[in-house]
């Protein structure tokens, strides 16, 4: 059996960061800060990886400050052990400070590509990967169920390297996916079915054909995001062979 890869939550989320970077960066220590036009958590949020070099509460202080001159609103992403916010010192400051947390908890959850593509099975439907999104794969991604601004584009392609999945049927493009790669880690983001074309099994053939490419492209280790309210990601993933990791969440400070 192929054994789970392992690795510090504070090394994937600092691999992760890499598979989708904000426009702008900044260290704060061992702290990332990324804006991105407020497109997506993820890419406008300060990373609570590592040590930011100085007190706590300096730190934050400082976050609230580059996210304010930049008209945004100040937000940390904060991982913890699963199920376990209690156990970071920071998250436990940030609810002093009255910082809330943002609706949508999740988990990171872990596998080794080789696991998932023997367990994805023979795909029912052909998968295509290209280097780049086309206009059937933009339409069909839909973050938080809102259209693109530009400045996904820019995103979606922020990578070290990235591949993007489609299954099509005649003209339409009717399941997507993205894998992308930085830190000999890969992550699976954006994977998504046309909602009368669900439980064909696309979304297994997706998140396969989408470990084998990164198996190809020294991936030893996939990872992706999934919200804790969504039940029916999850036994996905966890058919396909991927664990728990960690979670996370957003502190949004107060205004």
């Amino acid at each position: 059996m192929n054994q789970l890869v392992t690795i510090s939550i504070d090394d994937l989320e600092l691999a992760a960061a890499q598979g989708w970077r904000g426009i702008e960066e900044q260290w704060l220590g061992g702290w990332l800060l990324r804006a991105a036009d407020g497109f997506t958590g993820r890419a406008n949020s300060a990373l609570a990886a590592g040590d930011p070099d100085r007190p706590l509460p300096d730190a934050v202080d400082a976050v609230r400050r580059w996210y304010t001159a930049r008209g945004l609103p100040a937000m940390i992403a904060v991982p913890y052990p699963t199920g376990r916010p209690a156990a970071s010192e920071l998250d436990l400051l940030l609810a002093r400070l009255g910082w809330t947390i943002r609706a949508d908890a999740a988990t990171v959850m872990i596998a080794d590509p080789r696991r998932v593509i023997d367990l994805g099975g023979r795909p029912t439907m052909r998968v295509e990967i290209d280097a780049d999104p086309d206009e059937g794969w933009l339409r069909r991604y839909h973050y938080r169920g809102q259209d693109l601004p530009p400045v996904a584009i820019r995103l979606l392609a922020s990578a070290p390297w990235q591949a993007f999945a489609s299954v099509r049927a005649d003209s339409d493009t009717i399941a997507i996916g993205r894998v992308a790669g930085g830190g000999g880690w890969a992550g699976l983001t954006a994977i998504e079915v046309e909602p009368t074309r669900r439980r064909e099994r696309l979304g297994t053939a997706i998140t396969a054909a989408l470990a084998r490419f990164a198996a190809e492209h020294g991936g030893r280790g996939l990872y992706l995001q999934v919200t804790d309210a969504n039940s029916a990601a999850r036994a996905l993933y966890l058919n396909l062979g991927f664990a728990d990791h960690h979670g996370y969440h957003y502190r949004v400070a107060p205004a």
